[in-house]
């Protein structure tokens, strides 16, 4: 089911402030670089929020639930090919 479901959000984030690119190269392993102008005013609630926002499923499941045993019936596998005709008439035209 699509439903929502409140449960805790956990994201754990290294962030490597860098002001060029090079840069990049010198932080830790593991470590995410961000990129920041010289000038500009960084803003943590932005960053909280984007990290959010990356962290959340795109589908909702309920961690309760789970697959069913099958997709499909297991009946259809049985039905006959209803292209079987063609394929008779198609070997008896040669």
């Amino acid at each position: 089911t699509l439903e929502r479901f409140l449960q805790p959000v956990k994201v754990v984030q290294q962030l490597g402030l860098i002001s060029s690119e090079a840069q990049e190269a010198a932080l830790p392993e593991g470590m995410e670089p961000l990129l920041v102008a010289d000038n500009a005013e960084l803003r943590p609630i932005d960053l909280v929020e984007d990290e959010l926002i990356l962290a959340l499923p795109v589908v909702p499941i309920n961690p309760e639930s789970s697959l069913p045993d099958a997709v499909w019936p297991a009946d259809e596998d049985d039905k006959p090919n209803p292209f079987s005709a063609l394929a008779a008439l198609k070997e008896h035209k040669k």
